[in-house]
């Protein structure tokens, strides 16, 4: 095989797609060397009887359909969700995102049913598969003398595909409820171009009046006074333009102290620390999982002890890797050892 097959992760949802794509592009190798298994007598029989039956299980109507259904909305998903995890990321692009996400599901809706639907149907005949199955009919109450058509397999299977669709759509909704409440308050303090050459003075303080009465113990009303000051600073400054929040953060402490700009550089700040995923956090405990092994977890309390200030320093180090990859170690090692260094001089 050229590629490996992978196993699904709970925690990950990009091995979601790891583990589809390679079994949607090499699905006739894979099922060729599972034969290949079932067939071969040097294998024992619990091999041969797992090969035979996991060959039974692709060899079904709703896996070969489904199949290439999940490889396309998981690549799709996956293209999004990495872009996501980009420290350089910020909120109002990940709800841009997410929204074009959603609305492409939407409108792709039949184009992936019927595509599904086409290609399992053309894999079934190419495999000798029998789709055609008894209509599934639904219960009748007591006293019902209408009787239901029933739904044939490949009706069956459209319902399934469409009610997927209609799940992930409202788990869009759910989840990424607040990023589209976060986009919405803090959109006109990262949008520079619009918060510092912009003439336009009405939206900025109805921004400005919104953000005050929600964050009303960081901030006053002296905010869009500090915006229109800075406007003014910025536009006396011919050969320098601010185009992104950092700069203009990075601009007001080099102008002076926090007195001058209190508001706007609490704002600002408020809003650089917002969190668009929790991928940060999935990585710290990624990093203490590798650095604790077995052998720290079982040791006693007295020797434990000794390891805290090591095992703090070893994922501190870890965490900051991008950090530490420019640091020259030679010269603190040098040093260290100078400074250590018990022989003396004669």
């Amino acid at each position: 095989m050229p590629v490996s097959v992978k196993s699904e992760s709970e925690t990950r949802w990009s091995s979601r797609t790891e583990a589809v794509k390679p079994v949607n592009n090499h699905l006739e190798e894979i099922l060729q060397v599972l034969l290949d298994m079932t067939d071969d007598e040097d294998e024992n029989i619990e091999t041969r009887t797992d090969a035979r039956q996991l060959r039974n299980h692709l060899l079904t109507y709703d896996f070969l359909t489904l199949l290439g259904f999940w490889n396309k909305i998981l690549i799709r998903i996956d293209r999004v969700q990495k872009r996501l995890q980009d420290p350089s990321m910020n909120f109002h692009y990940a709800a841009v995102d997410l929204k074009g996400l959603q609305d492409r599901l939407d409108g792709e809706r039949e184009v992936l049913v019927s595509e599904a639907l086409n290609v399992g149907f053309g894999l079934c005949q190419e495999w000798d598969v029998d789709f055609e199955r008894c209509p599934r009919r639904k219960k009748r109450m007591a006293g019902e003398k209408s009787r239901d058509a029933g739904l044939t397999a490949r009706e069956e299977m459209e319902r399934v595909m469409k009610g997927t669709l209609d799940h992930l759509h409202r788990e869009l909704d759910e989840r990424f409820t607040r990023l589209h409440h976060t986009d919405a308050k803090f959109r006109f303090l990262l949008d520079i171009e619009g918060l510092c050459y912009s003439a336009d003075r009405e939206n900025l303080k109805k921004n400005c009046e919104i953000f005050c009465q929600m964050y009303s113990t960081d901030v006053d009303v002296e905010l869009y006074d500090e915006i229109l000051d800075c406007r003014m600073l910025l536009a006396a400054r011919t050969d320098m333009r601010v185009a992104r929040p950092e700069q203009l953060l990075e601009f007001i402490v080099q102008y002076g102290d926090d007195a001058i700009f209190p508001n706007l550089c609490i704002a600002i700040q408020i809003m650089l620390t917002i969190a668009v995923s929790v991928a940060s956090c999935e990585r710290l405990f990624s990093k203490l999982k590798l650095i604790l092994s077995y052998l720290r977890a079982s040791m006693g309390q007295g020797r434990l002890l000794t390891w805290v200030k090591a095992d703090s320093d070893l994922a501190l180090l870890s965490i900051e890797r991008e950090e530490t990859d420019k640091t020259n170690f030679d010269s603190i090692i040098d040093q260290f050892a100078s400074m250590k260094a018990r022989r003396a001089k004669l």
